[in-house]
């Protein structure tokens, strides 16, 4: 291991020391009655019409919400579910602190012009929840008085359905999220989705997500994370590559065949660290199913067999019985570890430390050794993997959270960087590497946080960064829309904010057939699973449970616009089809991480001009147009129009021109100009 490198991280660990001593103690903030009186206390809880507040003493106090300005008891009930906000905003000022001193060495005059409230609440809808505000959202906002506003709308977003949507999407890109899976896609891995959506739905720290994927046993029916290891089964060495990337954020993957020519990583390393998955066995299938069925179940298979050829299953013709046998391969899908099995050096090795075919014992690429103490190889990664004292693991996910908000990370790319890697804010990354870790790993409240700053909150760059400059972040990059967000904010447009509600496939139906206990249940009732299977076979993955406990499966209600579901980019099929509006606008294929594509396109032109959605949005029946039939006068159909679209009020030119054509056309005029602003540039992007 380098020893530069290693020491480069011991001046962040300081940084990060530093950095936390310049936070406060106590979440304290100050509290008003209504007769003026000011108190200095923590939120605690709400309880009832009380709430409970934590005094500098220790001691905890109950007030009656009635008895506080109207400011400080909403501010009550937002914390409820996010929790109290002092913290968070010395958080927020200390990055911005760190930030300025670094703009103002660089002779930079400081951050971009702060962002007027139409641009900010656009910028945090799209952000936080994935696509734009409409038209009753946007003005409950510009016609409050409140200081606390913008805080306020962060912390609604981040407790909407639509944040854990939107966030799901970028996981999802992260590691590849995929309905099929198996050698040719031929298994269905909706659990695994919907697990996924669960976690985040949940708020559950990302430390935790990644030690269930990890340490997960089972097939997809009964622990879903195993989708994580499933995910690449039999591609064990490129799955260890990927592994290395999303967690680690170092790119190992060419050291799998020889030393990397331009890091320190040897083919060694690569293996070292592989070994730890050396004797995880990602794929039973029907010929170990007497071993994942445990020692009382080694006999289920041929009773089960017999019996589904009573019942008229040809089981002594593969062919005839395809799905029956393929049932049993699905069933054994799993993850199981095996003491004898261990990672052996390929023939053709040619690093140093080893020979081939030689076994690999477990040891990491960096930092502390994973410790066993009793515990399996994975358990023991896990542990490693998410310690305090792992030099990269928070680093890199605070450094993806923050390209999430700011359109570029702070060391890149975020899959791979060293310590020659260009970091203009090297202070900031040691900081929001610690507040990752004093949040324990809560993302909702690590992005609360950088939402908060002043840097967040100025205006977009507009111009690129140079790649071989470190950009300092005056504030975010002007970015277009994901394909994710727009798709969202295309189908806010024709449904209404409704589709946040709307859900989609679930994956229970096949949990539900896939999850048996060989040893408990009868060959009668496996069997029963086998049929409710075969009947569904072809939509595995589109169906969800009719009803609890019953193997029955149905359509998910969703609205159609033809063939298209109404419904969020996070609910449907994963990844959409190829030629889809999302695959038009960029969506990875899920093949590579972080794939998706912001370039623009001839196609993507042509179907926000001209396709189905586009007619549906902008046609005789469209439901803009609808929604501003409550507006009497031209002018104000106008702004509402503007409102819609874009989130902001017209200039003096653009209201003349709109009423203008109001006045020529009269209600086509309104789908007019509304399908004029959508094909505008402003519209697609992130300012």
């Amino acid at each position: 291991m380098n020893i530069r490198y290693l020491g480069k991280m011991a001046q962040f660990g300081m940084m990060v020391a530093l950095s936390l001593c310049l936070l406060p103690s106590l979440q304290a903030r100050v509290w008003t009655s209504k007769d003026g009186k000011k108190l200095n206390a923590a939120f605690v809880a709400l309880d009832g019409d009380k709430v409970e507040l934590r005094l500098n003493n220790g001691n905890t106090v109950k007030v009656p919400l009635d008895r506080l300005i109207k400011a400080d008891s909403e501010a009550a009930k937002r914390f409820n579910g996010v929790g109290d906000n002092s913290l968070t905003k010395a958080a927020a000022k200390r990055i911005d602190g760190m930030l300025a001193k670094n703009l103002k060495k660089a002779g930079v005059k400081g951050f971009n012009e702060a962002l007027p409230d139409d641009l900010f609440v656009r910028r945090v809808y799209l952000d936080i929840i994935g696509r734009i505000p409409t038209r009753e959202e946007f003005m409950k906002f510009a016609e409050s008085s409140r200081p606390d506003k913008r805080e306020g709308l962060i912390d609604e977003l981040l407790t909407h359905p639509g944040y854990s949507s939107h966030m799901f999407n970028y996981f999802a890109d992260m590691f590849r999220l995929t309905g099929k899976m198996g050698e040719g896609g031929g298994r269905r891995a909706e659990p695994y989705i919907n697990w996924w959506q669960e976690q985040l739905e949940n708020n559950t720290p990302y430390d935790q997500i990644v030690t269930n994927m990890i340490t997960a046993k089972g097939n997809i029916g009964k622990n879903p994370a195993s989708g994580f290891l499933l995910r690449d089964a039999g591609m064990e060495f490129d799955a260890f590559a990927n592994f290395s990337q999303v967690f680690l954020g170092i790119d190992i993957s060419c050291a799998q065949c020889h030393d990397h020519p331009f890091a320190d990583w040897t083919q060694m390393d690569f293996f070292r660290m592989a070994a730890f998955f050396g004797n995880t066995q990602r794929i039973a299938g029907r010929g170990m199913m007497g071993g994942m069925m445990g020692k009382k179940g080694g006999n289920k298979t041929q009773e089960l067999v017999a019996y589904a050829k009573k019942n008229g299953v040809p089981t002594d013709n593969r062919q005839l019985a395809y799905n029956f046998y393929r049932y049993l391969d699905f069933i054994g899908w799993d993850v199981e570890d095996k003491e004898n099995l261990e990672t052996q050096l390929p023939h053709d090795f040619r690093g140093s430390g080893g020979k081939p075919g030689a076994v690999v014992k477990p040891r990491t690429l960096l930092g502390g050794a994973a410790k066993k103490g009793g515990k399996t190889r994975r358990e023991a990664l896990a542990d490693w993997m998410t310690s305090a004292d792992n030099p990269r693991f928070a680093m890199v996910i605070a450094n993806r959270m923050w390209d999430r908000a700011f359109g570029k990370p702070l060391i890149g790319p975020v899959t791979d960087f060293e310590k020659d890697s260009i970091c203009g804010q090297p202070q900031v990354l040691a900081f929001v590497t610690s507040e990752m870790k004093r949040v324990n790993y809560d993302l909702r409240e690590f992005m609360r946080i950088l939402y908060n700053t002043r840097a967040y909150q100025g205006l977009a760059t507009a111009e690129e960064p140079a790649t071989t400059k470190a950009y300092l972040f005056a504030g975010p990059v002007l970015r277009r829309m994901k394909p994710e967000q727009a798709w969202d904010s295309l189908m806010l447009l024709a449904s209404g904010p409704k589709i946040d509600e709307v859900k989609g496939r679930d994956g229970s139906f096949l949990r539900s057939v896939l999850t048996i206990d060989f040893e408990k249940e009868s060959v009668e009732d496996i069997f029963a699973k086998y049929q409710a299977y075969d009947a569904n076979f072809r939509r595995l993955g589109d169906i969800v449970v009719s009803e609890p406990g019953e193997l029955q499966g149905s359509a998910p209600s969703v609205p159609k616009m033809g063939r298209v579901e109404m419904i969020r980019a996070s609910q449907m099929v994963q990844p959409a089809p190829a030629a889809s509006l999302l695959d038009t606008f960029g969506q990875s294929d899920r093949l590579v991480t972080d794939e998706h594509s912001l370039d623009g396109s001839v196609p993507q032109v042509l179907a926000l001009m001209n396709g189905g959605v586009t007619e549906r949005l902008t046609g005789s029946s469209s439901k803009v147009v609808q929604d501003l039939e409550v507006l009497d006068a031209p002018d104000d159909k106008v702004r509402g129009i503007f409102f819609t679209m874009l989130s902001r009020y017209p200039s003096d030119d653009e209201l003349k021109l709109g009423m203008k054509m109001m006045e020529d056309f009269g209600d086509e005029g309104v789908s007019d100009l509304a399908w004029a602003l959508m094909n505008s540039p402003e519209f697609l992007f992130v300012q």
